[in-house]
């Protein structure tokens, strides 16, 4: 079974500072051992200066006997003449202390010995001394020099630091267990706020945030990240409730429309007229309604990412011509006039035919709609650089400036279209916007109250595949985003 995180952040910690712990106890022993040895050398070093400065001092290079007798007089009642012996370029003894003497060895050529000369232990336990092998010239006359020293303080010093070390190491690893189990609490603690707070969302209180941590860190990152998710999860209920409470209205005037004709028609009795009239009202509430359930499972199905829009190469302006001469005949019983402004021949464009066929009907729908007994609603498609542009203009009542931004959104209609009276469900611009999205495009709106409206969007020539093919791709995996803008 795998730790807990705080007990294996604590357990990291723990290991790496008492690693550190030793490295450091480690290296400071071995440091100190370094910095004695150091010191020691450098003494011996002194020391063979100072039997060079009384070499000289004296002029002892100009006689063996005297040289031996003034050496013994001098250095045995030095402590540094405790561990000495001198030798001349012709192997004779000039000093030799008691010491050494007792184990006696023979020195080293001058010539074979480096120019700082040559360090060396011997002994054992308690008994072992450090020695320095050095020679000097003087006079022309070539002395070989072994001063040494005992190691013993120096030993009973190292004993001690690290003995030291030793007692100190238990300290070291307590406190290091117990900073690693601060630092991971704390680490950790900004995580545990989180889920607690996490815990605390549900679908009643979606509208609540996790807290916003200012760290610039990891936890900052992912605080900000569910924070985002939390606004898109809120966003994606609110979007079902207001789906779902739209739709039931919606459904319900015409249900109740048809419950009360039935009901009317049957409590009488009535002529052939008059039952003809009742079933013509049934006939288009649930025309109406059929319309309306159309659109809600088409938005569902897209939603749901089943809706798959399939480009080719079409025709835009034969698509225009059809979609026009269908609403010439609709639009005339109001007294609309439609007008088609088609660049000349075939205007082949990327396209899914049945989407954009339908897309142009719900524009012209909603143009002509909107459009007062006598106006006019005109379609128009030119050839701009690499692609073709599609604009429908109209002579209706407008939509206001700060309404424009949220006339793609579901269910959304306009102040001044409910009290014109049209009637609509608030979906149509819905699918008109997504299908413009899946097809890489954005429909432009230019309008303003009481001075109709321009609605105008671009498809990509069927020769430009490139460009075509990333600007599919870039609609199909934007797919949400898209769907979001346009009345998600």
């Amino acid at each position: 079974m795998q730790l807990p995180i705080r007990i294996r952040l604590s357990i990291g910690y723990f290991v790496i500072f008492s690693f550190a712990g030793i490295l450091l106890s480690v290296s400071s022993y071995y440091l100190a051992r370094r910095s004695l040895y150091i010191t020691l050398d450098h003494e011996l070093d002194e020391r063979i200066d100072d039997v060079r400065d009384f070499f000289a001092a004296h002029q002892l290079s100009r006689d063996y006997d005297d040289a031996r007798t003034q050496a013994a007089d001098e250095f045995q009642i030095k402590d540094y003449g405790k561990w000495l012996q001198i030798e001349d370029d012709k192997g004779r003894w000039i000093y030799r202390s008691k010491r050494i003497m007792m184990t006696p060895h023979e020195l080293p050529a001058a010539t074979a010995l480096p120019l700082h000369g040559s360090i060396s232990e011997s002994g054992a336990n308690s008994k072992r001394f450090r020695s320095l092998c050095r020679s000097f010239i003087l006079d022309g006359h070539t002395y070989v020099v072994e001063e040494g020293i005992t190691l013993t303080k120096t030993d009973q010093a190292l004993a001690l630091f690290r003995n030291s070390l030793w007692l100190i190491s238990p300290v070291v690893l307590l406190m290091a267990g117990l900073a690693g189990h601060l630092l991971s609490r704390r680490a950790l603690d900004p995580v545990a706020a989180i889920a607690r707070e996490a815990q605390r969302i549900h679908d009643g209180n979606l509208q609540s945030r996790l807290p916003r941590l200012t760290t610039r860190d990891e936890l900052a990152h992912l605080s900000s990240t569910l924070n985002e998710m939390l606004e898109r999860i809120e966003s994606g209920v609110r979007s079902v409730r207001d789906f779902t409470a739209y739709a039931s209205h919606e459904l319900r005037t015409p249900v109740a429309m048809i419950r009360s004709e039935a009901d009317l028609a049957l409590q009488f009795e009535r002529t052939g007229p008059e039952y003809r009239e009742a079933i013509a009202t049934i006939g288009a509430e649930a025309l109406r309604m059929s319309s309306l359930l159309n659109s809600l499972l088409f938005l569902a199905r897209a939603d749901s990412g089943a809706e798959r829009v399939q480009l080719e190469s079409v025709d835009a302006r034969r698509l225009c011509s059809i979609v026009c001469e269908k609403w010439r005949g609709m639009l005339a019983k109001t007294q609309v006039r439609v007008v088609a402004d088609l660049a000349p021949g075939p205007l082949m464009v990327m396209a899914d035919p049945t989407y954009l066929q339908r897309l142009l009907n719900i524009i012209l729908e909603n143009a002509g709609k909107y459009t007062p007994r006598g106006g006019c609603v005109t379609l128009t498609l030119i050839r701009e650089r690499q692609v073709a542009r599609f604009q429908v203009s109209d002579t209706g009542i407008g939509i206001p400036a700060h309404e424009q931004g949220r006339i793609f959104e579901r269910f959304y209609r306009g102040s001044n279209v409910q009290e014109s009276g049209a009637d609509g469900s608030g979906l149509g611009l819905a699918l008109a916007g997504w299908i413009a999205a899946r097809h890489g495009t954005e429909i432009e709106v230019t309008s303003a109250r009481g001075d109709g409206s321009r609605f105008a969007w671009s498809l990509p020539l069927a020769t430009q595949n490139v460009w075509t093919a990333g600007h599919r791709s870039r609609s199909e995996t934007g797919e949400h985003v898209l769907m979001a803008s346009s009345g998600s």
